[in-house]
């Protein structure tokens, strides 16, 4: 093996806790005047729509939008917004930079993520990381979506290197661990937390890296 790759929301950065504390700052000044008593559950609601990032946000925000009768502005519209605030929020989960840092003596690293360019790129500029991997492409630069087999041969056009020559690893058991062992490729299943699973190939923290790889 020769190169490992990584997935970037959830995986690397906490996507959860920046998407909620942007609720937090955000939906109080869409929720009509008497509703906005409601926003922690609105917060919840748009949580649970959004399922840790595998729905499209423009569905949760219609769903949002819908329930508490959001007319300032349209559930488009605030997609779009968000599109432009994406990513100026970001947390690198504590394991991080101690592993990435010890990966990088032994292997070539890079990212691939699913998402808009602008949002990703965001993010990714943000976490001050970005200088330790190779290469990162961003979905929505090749126009080829997770877990379609093709994105992973993508990385291996342009890292040069074979599939089996390839790790990948994520939090997303579909998108992540199938889509690459679809592409041929070697994954690893990063369950942070600790959801149901009999996926022997499986870790709960980047942590577990430095004693398998």
């Amino acid at each position: 093996m020769k190169v490992i790759v990584f997935d970037l929301d959830n995986t690397l950065i906490d996507r959860q806790r920046a998407f909620t504390e942007m609720l937090k700052d955000r939906i109080q000044l869409t929720l009509p005047a008497d509703k906005k008593h409601l926003k922690e559950q609105a917060i919840q609601d748009i949580l649970m729509w959004d399922d840790n990032g595998t729905v499209s946000r423009s569905v949760s925000f219609k769903k949002y939008c819908d329930k508490y009768e959001v007319t300032c502005m349209t559930s488009e519209e605030l997609s779009t917004y968000w599109t432009t605030i994406s990513g100026s929020v970001v947390y690198l989960f504590d394991d991080v930079i101690e592993v990435i840092t010890y990966l990088k003596d032994k292997y070539r690293l890079a990212i691939l993520t699913n998402g808009s360019p602008v949002s990703q790129r965001r993010k990714l500029e943000s976490t001050g990381i970005l200088n330790l991997f190779e290469l990162s492409v961003v979905s929505g630069e090749v126009g080829i979506d997770k877990p379609d087999p093709r994105i992973f041969d993508v990385m291996c056009d342009r890292l040069n290197v074979k599939p089996e020559e390839c790790l990948y690893i994520g939090d997303n058991y579909v998108n992540d661990v199938l889509g690459a062992r679809n592409a041929g490729w070697n994954a690893i299943y990063l369950n942070r937390l600790h959801l149901e699973s009999d996926e022997s190939q499986m870790i709960d923290s980047l942590k577990k890296l430095k004693k398998i790889l």
